[in-house]
């Protein structure tokens, strides 16, 4: 296999967002080492650097593409397909817009998700997958392009570890669930025991008639390492966004928090 690049990242100026390119590969080694179950001070280690300069890698603050592609290969990632997507997304053009459909890229996601402080979820035409019952209909396009080796835990919100998490689903993703009956009353039932739970989620619905115009993606705005970034995820692939470009799509979510209705009041007398 080739040398790893030593391309430089430019670090953030004064006042400036982050790279979402760092945020989001940073948080992915940092779940890739613990996966592998090393300390801080054990990964810095193998690559002859300190554990202030990992903590920093880790949270964003990455300056050199080849800290990111030494580290992986020590955590058993060598494969060049894994390597050369890090390296790719890491020399993006856009600073604070990131599109992932690289290898991995469910992993990164689902990487950023579990570190971040705080998570909003929206979704306008389904259940989110973070919540959904092991029997909720899932078309065989979205499994395949959702599938791949598993290398870091996925986020599951759970009646124990909502806290810091908000779901606000669109009535439309309900009424498109009524039209499943085999799995309606199971996977509401679900929900509500996330809804009622002290250490569950907090779970909103939108209602159809406050008129807003849903994305087509999937979307979570999270706070990550005290910054704020917003994904959206598509089929095969997700987008992030820091800096002004999160901002506006900060403002519809902020909209929707603002509409949405307390998931037990929106669901009542909702029966398939």
């Amino acid at each position: 296999m080739s040398a790893p690049s030593r391309s430089k990242i430019r670090p953030p100026r004064e006042g400036e967002a982050p790279a979402a390119a760092a945020l989001v590969i940073g948080a992915y080694l940092r779940a890739v080492r613990l996966a592998r179950g090393l300390t801080g001070s054990e990964a810095a280690g193998t690559i002859g650097c300190s554990a202030a300069r990992l903590s920093r890698v880790e949270t964003g603050r990455l300056h050199w593409t080849a800290d990111a592609t030494d580290l992986l290969e020590r955590y058993g990632i060598d494969d060049l397909p894994s390597l050369t997507a890090v390296e790719y997304l890491l020399q993006g053009p856009h600073r604070h817009i990131l599109s992932d459909h690289a290898p991995g890229w469910l992993d990164r996601l689902h990487a950023c998700l579990r570190q971040a402080e705080t998570v909003v979820i929206y979704s306008a035409f389904s259940i989110p997958h973070m919540v959904r019952i092991p029997t909720y209909p899932t078309d065989s396009l979205t499994q395949r392009l959702r599938g791949g080796p598993v290398r870091v835990r996925h986020a599951q919100v759970t009646v124990d570890n909502g806290e810091g998490v908000t779901l606000v689903v669109d009535e439309l993703a309900l009424e498109r669930l009524l039209s499943q009956p085999s799995v309606w009353s199971a996977q509401l039932s679900h929900l509500r025991q996330l809804a009622s739970s002290p250490q569950g989620p907090r779970m909103l619905v939108l209602p159809l008639d406050v008129g807003m115009i849903p994305p087509a993606s999937l979307m979570y705005g999270m706070t990550l390492h005290g910054h704020v970034m917003v994904a959206e995820e598509g089929i095969g692939f997700v987008s992030y966004y820091t800096g002004d470009e999160a901002a506006q799509r900060c403002h519809f979510l902020s909209a929707a928090l603002d509409a949405g209705l307390p998931f037990e009041q929106a669901v009542v007398g909702r029966t398939a």
